[in-house]
């Protein structure tokens, strides 16, 4: 009977044994895999600030991560911001949103905690509490170990007592260094990284300035409209680069019998197409000097030549690609008759109206393209047309035919551009310029101007 008794005893002891064997293993398995999560997070944060260019955005993922590895029921980290605090919280009680607000709510004791620890409930002061039915809180005290000083704290709620393990507190010693060092990694790059915003901005004004200086000097090239009238019934003009300077420019000269006017599409747009047109406005006039009169076609192939002989003679790169469109026209008040030549550009004739397209050669001016074998280069041609006094012309450079708009992909074209001029023509004359503007910008809607934009308008007298 001692002998079962004593069997019994030595098989209880063994299995309770057995079961304290398994609860410490279990126990230790729990360690190990909390353990890891910890490393896990802490690696996390390591590389997630090293790439993140804003501390609200680490505070983001530290408090995401907080909450969902380390099953907190809220985590708030608090960093000083000037005399008062901003606070980065989530909490189960919001759904897990991240709010990031100015408070003063944080009692001021806690700047002054100089260890990391479990913080005393029967506190009188709560109002920092996050959460509900809380039992646990630990605070992490952040400091800069450069100057020694407290720049926030954490504070981590849970409704279960003695939550806070010794594993648990040293891993947010260890996560509270690591957010202290991104703080101040983070508040040193917006730093460097406003010096240069701040150098950059006094570049871009400097470079606003001087466009707009050679804004100044390219409207200078182009002829007043009220000069204009003098020599016609009327005229108006669109003129609209697509930055500050363009490419396009306008052009008139008066004649004894009559005038010129030229329309011109340049390469490039900017402050590399505004320099070509400045070029381009010296080299007609320099023709007219050498000149003083010719049809338009002899026009345009001394223009060519003397393009070429500009910028090709003693420039031999391949990447070098200039040119313009143009179309200039001679109206003989005397006679009234219009020479017209165009390279790659139409001029509009309204008359009664009735509209007529007259196309310029499929060519350009400059581009030092060899032709075609046993093809030559198409010669500028004169077109004559007869005029009647009312009658009006219309030159326009591809920026406003090429124009797409935001509900609609395709460009305005030219099937469009006649049936606006045709629309226009029915308002008086000084009208049509804002009825022409506005169907073109309803047309565009909100997409961005693609091109220069370059209409010239004359009404015969």
């Amino acid at each position: 009977m001692n002998f079962n008794y004593s069997k019994q005893r030595d098989n209880v002891i063994e299995n309770l044994n057995l079961k304290k064997k398994e609860i410490e293993i279990l126990n230790l398995n729990r360690e190990i895999q909390e353990q890891r999560a910890i490393n896990w997070v802490l690696g996390e944060v390591i590389k997630s600030s090293s790439n993140l260019n804003s501390f609200i955005e680490l505070m983001d993922i530290v408090t995401d991560m907080l909450m969902g590895v380390m099953g907190l029921d809220t985590c708030t980290i608090w960093v000083r911001n000037k005399n008062s605090f901003k606070y980065y919280s989530r909490s189960v009680y919001n759904r897990n949103a991240f709010i990031s607000r100015n408070s003063s709510d944080l009692p001021e004791y806690f700047m002054r905690v100089k260890d990391i620890g479990v913080f005393d409930l029967n506190n009188s002061d709560h109002k920092f509490i996050r959460g509900k039915n809380v039992s646990s809180i630990l605070v992490v005290p952040l400091d800069n170990f450069k100057n020694k000083t407290r720049i926030g704290v954490i504070i981590a709620e849970h409704n279960s007592k003695e939550y806070f393990t010794q594993s648990k507190i040293d891993f947010f010693y260890a996560l509270a260094v690591q957010i202290a060092i991104a703080s101040e990694n983070v508040k040193l790059f917006e730093e460097e990284r406003k010096k240069s915003e701040d150098a950059i901005r006094a570049k871009n004004e400097l470079i606003i300035e001087n466009i707009n200086c050679a804004s100044v000097i390219q409207n200078s090239l182009l002829p007043d409209i009220s000069f204009i009238k003098n020599y016609t019934d009327d005229a108006f003009v669109i003129w609209k680069p697509r930055d500050i300077v363009g490419g396009d420019i306008y052009w008139f000269i008066p004649q004894e019998n009559g005038f010129y006017i030229a329309v011109m599409d340049c390469t490039g747009h900017g402050v590399s197409g505004a320099f070509m047109t400045i070029a381009v406005n010296q080299i007609l006039n320099q023709i007219f000097k050498e000149y003083e009169t010719g049809s338009s076609a002899e026009i345009l192939n001394r223009l060519n030549n003397a393009f070429k002989d500009t910028f090709y003679k003693f420039n031999n790169s391949e990447h070098f690609h200039a040119g313009l469109d143009i179309g200039i026209c001679f109206v003989n008040k005397t006679l009234r008759k219009i020479t017209y030549s165009g390279a790659h550009m139409s001029l509009f004739h309204m008359n009664n109206g009735d509209l007529k397209e007259i196309r310029g050669i499929n060519r350009s001016i400059g581009y030092n393209m060899k032709p075609r074998r046993n093809k030559k280069s198409k010669e500028f041609i004169d077109v004559e047309i007869d005029y009647l006094p009312g009658d009006a012309l219309y030159m326009t450079t591809d920026g406003f035919i090429d124009q797409n708009g935001d509900k609609n992909i395709y460009p305005f074209g030219v099937d469009n551009f006649i049936n606006a001029l045709k629309d226009a023509n029915r308002l008086p004359f000084q009208k049509q310029r804002n009825e022409l503007l506005g169907t073109l910008i309803k047309y565009m809607g909100s997409e961005e101007q693609r091109d220069d934009i370059t209409l010239f308008a004359i009404k015969l007298e």
